[in-house]
C-alpha cells in the first residue's frame, strides 16, 4: 500500500533486476480506493520485488498531514465506548487533546473539525452526545490535515479529517468478518462486515452494536445512572460501468440511547435524564476521467440526526434544574470539482451548495432553592431557602443553620426568577427553527518549480464573506531528504449549528431577559499561519513538526446552561491560539513498527462575549478556556509476526498523556470551597 494521495492522473513505474520496466498510468479518485495489477515481464524468475517509500515528496507535505492506513484503525485501541473514530484521531493525530464523551480539541479548538467522507462534507460535531459517528468499521483509511486548510476545505478547518470509506470492488465472492468484545463495565460489542463484488460491481455492509453501563464518561469512579447502547448499519454500494466512470452510493443508519451519569447527591435525589438519537445519511458519488489530465466528480446527499433529551419522571428529581429538548439538524447538499494535472500544474476548482434547516424545542426550570439564591452566609455559602426572592431580604434573614452576617449573592441572577420552581416560578420554554443556507466556490494550483512547490488558492463564500486567500510554498532538499514549507489562510468560520436557534435567539420567547444577554452567533473571520518541516532518514525513520499560529475575531467556544449537561454556543471578541505538532514514524523494521505524536497549544479567549447566551459567570478579560492544553503525547509499538503459522498475529502497547483540561468554572480554592461537598469531589 502506498501513502495516500490526492485525486488525479499518476503514472507507477516498477523497475528490478531481472525484470522489464513497467510503466502504468493509473487514476486516483478521492472517494475509493484505486486497486492497480502490474503485469512484469519475467526475465529471472528467481528475483524478488521490493517496493519502498523514499525521500519525502515536496507536492503531497505542502500542508502538515497525517496518514492513518487500515491496520492502524484496526489495531489501535479504542478509549471511547461509542466513538472509536473520534479515539482514533486523538490518539494519531498530533495536537489532537481528548475531552470527555468522544469530544476531542483539535489544534487548541473545541470542535473546528470537518470530515469529508467519500467526497462528502460533514461539519456538525460527531462526539457522542451530539451524533451516531459513523463506525470505525466502516473507513478503509484516512488523511488528516493538521496545516493552514486548502482553499477547498471552508466552515471548519482546524482539522480536516479526509476518509475513505470500505468497498465491495474486486473482492470476489461475499466473504467479510466477525468481531466479538467484551469490556469493563458490562461492556459487550459486536462488529460485522460483509464484502462481495466484480471490478463493476462491489457492495460493503457494515453492522455495529454496543451496550454498556458507563456509556458516557461518569463524574464518579464508579458510574451512576450511566446505561446506554448504539446501533448503527453501514452500505455503500458500487458501479464502475467502464475505467473512466465510477459511481457510488453510501446508506447508513443509527440511533443510540443513553442516560446521562448522575453525582452522588444527583443518585440520592432520583434524578434519571435520559437522551435518544436517530441518524440517518444517503450520500451519492460520481467521478469520471474526462482525459489524461481531467477529473470530474460530484457528491449529492441528505443527512439528518434527530435529538431527544427527557428529564426525570419528577421534574425535582432533576438537580440543579430540570430539562428537557428536541433537536433536529438536516443537511442536504451538492459538490462538484473539477481536478487537472499535467506537467507542473496540479489544479483543482470547484463549488458547493448546502442547505441545513434547524429546529429546536427547550424547556428548563431551577429545582435546587441554593442554585441562584440570592443570599450567602459569612462563609460564601448560598443560603438554600426558598422564600428569599431579593438581595434585600439578606440583611433581616436569621437561621442557626449558615453562619450570619448574611449578604447579597454576587452571583445571584435576577433573571432567573421567573423560571426557578422553588420560588414560586415556571418553566422556561423555547421552540424555534430556522434554515442556514451556504454557497461556496474555490479554486487552487499546486505549481511545481524545480525544488520548489508554489500552492495558490482563492475561496468564495457567500453572506458577504468576499475571497479568502490561500497560499504557501514548499522547498525539498532532495539531497538530505528534508521538505520545508511555509503557508498562510484567511478562513471565515461557521458558528456551531447544535443549540444555534436558541443561543441566537434575542426575540419574544428567548433568555434575553434582565441580566441575561442574548447576540445572534456571527460568522468568525481568522488569519492562520504555518511552518513545517519533514525530515526523512532512509526509507524507514521520518520526523514531521509544525508550529502554527491562529488569530481569530469572532472565537467561538461552548458554555453549559444552569449547570447541566447540554452545551450551547457562544462567541467572543477575538482570540489567538498557537501551538507545536511534531510527529515520528518508523515503518515496519522486521516486523517492528512504531509512532510518537506530541502536541502543545495555547489557547486565549478575549472578552468581552458577543455573541449567544451570556448565561452565567462572565470570563475574565483573557481566559484559558479548556481547550487551552499544555502537552498531549501519544507512542504507539506494534510488532507483527511473520512466521507462517503465526502470520495474522500481532503485538502491540499504547501510551497516551494528556496534561489535563483547563477548569475554567473552578479557578482557585476560594471558588472551590462555595462548593457542595458532592461538587468538590467531582472536580
Amino acid at each position: 500500500m502506498f501513502r495516500s494521495r490526492e485525486a488525479g492522473e499518476y503514472e507507477l513505474t516498477v523497475q528490478a533486476n531481472g525484470f522489464r520496466t513497467d510503466r502504468e498510468k493509473f487514476s486516483v479518485h478521492s472517494a475509493e480506493p484505486a486497486n492497480l495489477t502490474i503485469s512484469l515481464s519475467v526475465e529471472a524468475a528467481n528475483q524478488q520485488v521490493t517496493v519502498v517509500e523514499g525521500a519525502a515528496d515536496a507536492g503531497s507535505l505542502n500542508v502538515a498531514q497525517t496518514q492513518i492506513g487500515t491496520g492502524l484503525i484496526e489495531n489501535l485501541p479504542s478509549e471511547s465506548v461509542n466513538a472509536a473514530l473520534s479515539s482514533i484521531l486523538t490518539l494519531a493525530t498530533p495536537g489532537v487533546a481528548a475531552d470527555s464523551n468522544g469530544v476531542f480539541h483539535p489544534l487548541g479548538e473545541h470542535a473546528e473539525t470537518s470530515f469529508s467522507v467519500d467526497g462528502q462534507p460533514i461539519s456538525d460535531q460527531q462526539s457522542r452526545i451530539f451524533s451516531n459517528q459513523i463506525s470505525a468499521n466502516t473507513i478503509q483509511e484516512m488523511r488528516t490535515l493538521q496545516g493552514a486548510p486548502p482553499a477547498e476545505f471552508g466552515d471548519k478547518t482546524s482539522l480536516i479529517v479526509e476518509a475513505t470509506t470500505r468497498s465491495g470492488l474486486n473482492s470476489g465472492k461475499a466473504h467479510g468478518t466477525v468481531s466479538l468484545g467484551y469490556g469493563s463495565f458490562a461492556t459487550p460489542t459486536a462488529s460485522i462486515a460483509i464484502a462481495s463484488g466484480s471490478s463493476t460491481f462491489g457492495d460493503f455492509l457494515a453492522l455495529d452494536g454496543v451496550d454498556s453501563q458507563r456509556f458516557l464518561d461518569a463524574p464518579e469512579f464508579r458510574p451512576l445512572n450511566a446505561n446506554g447502547n448504539a446501533e448503527s448499519l453501514f452500505d455503500r454500494i458500487d458501479w464502475r460501468p467502464s475505467d473512466a466512470t465510477s459511481w457510488h452510493l453510501n446508506l447508513s443508519t443509527a440511533r443510540s440511547w443513553f442516560q446521562a451519569p448522575n453525582t452522588y447527591d444527583q443518585q440520592a435525589a432520583g434524578q434519571d435524564q435520559r437522551q435518544h438519537m436517530t441518524s440517518f445519511n444517503v450520500g451519492l458519488g460520481f467521478s469520471h476521467v474526462l482525459n489524461p489530465a481531467l477529473l470530474l466528480s460530484a457528491s449529492t446527499w441528505v443527512r439528518q440526526d434527530r435529538v431527544n433529551y427527557f428529564p426525570s419522571g419528577n421534574l425535582f428529581s432533576d438537580q440543579p434544574a430540570t430539562l428537557s429538548q428536541s433537536r433536529r439538524l438536516t443537511s442536504t447538499g451538492i459538490r462538484t470539482d473539477l481536478a487537472y494535472s499535467h506537467g507542473r500544474h496540479t489544479a483543482k476548482g470547484g463549488v458547493q451548495i448546502q442547505v441545513t434547516p434547524l429546529s429546536e424545542a427547550f424547556s428548563t426550570g431551577l429545582t435546587d432553592p441554593a442554585f441562584n439564591s440570592p443570599c450567602i452566609d459569612a462563609n460564601g455559602i448560598p443560603i438554600a431557602d426558598a422564600s428569599l426572592t431579593s438581595i434585600s431580604q439578606c440583611a433581616a434573614y436569621s437561621n442557626s443553620s449558615y453562619a450570619p452576617p448574611f449578604s447579597g449573592s454576587p452571583a445571584y441572577q435576577p433573571a432567573l426568577l421567573p423560571y426557578d420552581l422553588t420560588r414560586g416560578g415556571t418553566l422556561f420554554r423555547f421552540r424555534g427553527a430556522t434554515t442556514i443556507y451556504e454557497e461556496s466556490a474555490y479554486a487552487q494550483d499546486s505549481i511545481k518549480l524545480g525544488q520548489f512547490n508554489l500552492n495558490l488558492g482563492l475561496r468564495y463564500d457567500n453572506k458577504g464573506f468576499g475571497v479568502q486567500p490561500r497560499g504557501g510554498v514548499t522547498y525539498q532538499v532532495r539531497s538530505t531528504g528534508t521538505v520545508l514549507h511555509l503557508s498562510y489562510a484567511r478562513v471565515f468560520l461557521t458558528p456551531y449549528n447544535e443549540n444555534l436557534v436558541l443561543s441566537s435567539s434575542t426575540g419574544a420567547g428567548g433568555l434575553a431577559n434582565g441580566s441575561n444577554s442574548v447576540q445572534p452567533l456571527t460568522p468568525a473571520r481568522r488569519n492562520q499561519f504555518n511552518v513545517g518541516v519533514e525530515q526523512q532518514f532512509g526509507s524507514k525513520f521520518s520526523v514531521q513538526a509544525e508550529y502554527f499560529w491562529k488569530f481569530t475575531r469572532g472565537a467561538y467556544d461552548f458554555n453549559t446552561i444552569l449547570n447541566t449537561p447540554l452545551n450551547f454556543p457562544i462567541q467572543f471578541r477575538k482570540s489567538k491560539i498557537d501551538g507545536a505538532l511534531v510527529r515520528v514514524t518508523l515503518t515496519n523494521v522486521h516486523g517492528f513498527s512504531a509512532f510518537t505524536v506530541m502536541g502543545h497549544s495555547r489557547s486565549r479567549l478575549f472578552s468581552p462575549e458577543v455573541g449567544g447566551i451570556n448565561f452565567g459567570t462572565a470570563y475574565a478579560p483573557v481566559a484559558r478556556p479548556d481547550h487551552d492544553q499544555g502537552f498531549q503525547q501519544t507512542t504507539n509499538f506494534q510488532y507483527q509476526f511473520s512466521q507462517k503459522d503465526l502470520r495474522g498475529l500481532w503485538l502491540g502497547l499504547t501510551w497516551r498523556f494528556d496534561s489535563g483540561l483547563v477548569v475554567v468554572s473552578v479557578p482557585d480554592y476560594a471558588s472551590a470551597l462555595t462548593l457542595t461537598g458532592d461538587e468538590q469531589q467531582a472536580i
